[in-house]
């Protein structure tokens, strides 16, 4: 299997490759392994959703779809809706949040991927221009790329 099973509800589960679906489209990554996409952002807070991704050494990243390409041409777009967060607090110390910030940093922004199980980044994972320039070279090669913007992250453990 590529992706983990999730959403729940198979009626859910979007294929992240499809271009036909024109509202926003959301994406968990458990690791480096893809979810199906869905449209109800609320199903990133499920209680249960260690049943279908397992906690284990990995981390857990939001994503958003942003692009889909089919061989160099983009076939659909989707405002980016969210940013990385920015961590604060009043109870730990601030080079402790500057670290914080910096590792989610790290490990979010831009990314393409050709299939569920082939991902990359560019050397500049927030520029969205590189993005879809890398995409555009990998959907002439693979057929289609995804680009997705990953915006949250926490360790999954």
């Amino acid at each position: 299997m590529d992706y983990w099973p999730y959403p729940p509800a198979e009626a859910d589960r979007v294929d992240p490759f499809d271009s036909e679906r024109t509202e926003t489209q959301y994406i968990l990554f458990g690791g480096h392994r893809p979810t199906s996409a869905f449209t109800d952002p609320t199903l990133f807070d499920h209680r249960d959703l260690h049943q279908w991704i397992p906690m284990g050494y990995k981390i857990l990243r939001r994503a958003q779809k942003v692009a889909i390409l089919r061989n160099g041409d983009v076939v659909r777009e989707w405002p980016v809706l969210h940013r990385i967060a920015h961590f604060e607090s009043d109870f730990l110390p601030a080079s402790v949040a500057q670290s914080v910030n910096s590792w989610r940093r790290s490990v979010c922004g831009y990314h393409v991927l050709t299939s569920p199980t082939a991902m990359t980044a560019p050397e500049d994972a927030y520029d969205y221009a590189a993005s879809i320039a890398l995409a555009r070279t990998a959907s002439r090669t693979e057929g289609r790329a995804l680009v997705v913007y990953m915006y949250a992250a926490e360790n999954w453990h």
